[in-house]
């Protein structure tokens, strides 16, 4: 199995359970409430580490009691933190979300009082010592200046990259990619109402990666650096419990079945089930590694 490290947040999340989602001003008993970690790469990387393989997860912790729980609960997943940043005086980034029983649909608000991991924490990273690399696409600005590194010191390690929220200077960073995992959210705020079309345009700009959008109950579609398009269906539970984190599911199947050595149109598939076996449970652990073959 691969050695993995992925750069991101990692969250506290307080998910509220509701049997509706509230209308304004409305006051609302909740059924059940959980407290969790979360964030993006965290996620991805606590599913990858269940799927077998050794991960390091680099991003910013407070050193706090929520930070402390954090990293206690990535440490109980088999996550490796040694290369976080620890922050004294602030606090975790925290995330509360209403989670409606009823659809599974997930609201989120959230806090954040931490800065962002920056390029000076990541250059200290070694990371030639890894056999991938996987980065969320956050503040631009440092994020390219860590790709750029990157790019200087790995060999033919690949690079994959996170697109989940539109934000300004984002392009920067798909020249240096492998592997770019985009959202339909990214895609519609890029103005896009279809993976295709958003694809065949994005991809302009990045043609040496591969290239995949997920679409909710459509699946997944993907384009690889020949131009040869692949589509997955979606793959839903019997009853749909928790979308919080599908998307991050989905990351790390795919990462985990294109490091194996999957062709693209199989990894789609495989992230694609996946990331349904997790949308019918709540949180992450227990997703069987088996969903991962044929």
């Amino acid at each position: 199995m691969s050695h993995i490290l992925t750069v991101g947040i990692a969250t506290l999340d307080i998910v509220n359970l509701v049997d509706h989602y509230p209308q304004e001003d409305e006051e609302l008993r909740a059924t059940g409430q959980r407290i969790a970690r979360g964030g993006n790469a965290a996620n991805t990387a606590v599913v990858l580490a269940q799927l077998g393989h050794r991960v390091d997860f680099a991003g910013v912790l407070a050193d706090e009691p929520d930070g402390h729980r954090i990293e206690a609960d990535l440490a109980n997943h088999g996550v490796s933190t040694r290369y976080c940043a620890r922050i004294e005086g602030g606090k975790s980034p925290t995330s509360y979300i209403c989670l409606n029983e009823t659809n599974g649909s997930r609201t989120i608000v959230h806090y954040r009082d931490l800065p962002e991991f920056g390029y000076a924490q990541f250059a200290a990273i070694p990371v030639e010592a890894f056999d991938w690399l996987h980065v969320e696409g956050r503040n631009p600005t440092e994020t390219v200046r860590m790709l750029e590194a990157a790019r200087r010191r790995l060999a033919d390690q690949p690079v994959s990259l996170e697109l989940e929220k539109h934000r300004d200077g984002i392009e920067a960073l798909l020249p240096h990619a492998d592997v770019i995992l985009c959202s339909r959210a990214f895609a519609r705020a890029a103005g896009f109402d279809d993976p295709a079309a958003f694809i065949a345009a994005w991809q302009l700009e990045a043609p040496q990666a591969i290239w995949t959008c997920t679409w909710g109950e459509a699946g997944a579609l993907g384009r690889d650096r020949d131009g040869q398009l692949y589509k997955s269906a979606a793959f839903p539970p019997a009853t749909v419990r928790d979308t919080l984190g599908a998307g991050d599911t989905f990351n790390a199947g795919l990462i985990a079945a294109l490091a194996t050595g999957h062709p693209l149109g199989a990894a789609l598939t495989m992230a694609c089930r996946l990331a349904g076996h997790k949308v019918g449970q709540p949180g992450f652990t227990g997703l069987d590694p088996n969903l991962l073959s044929f």
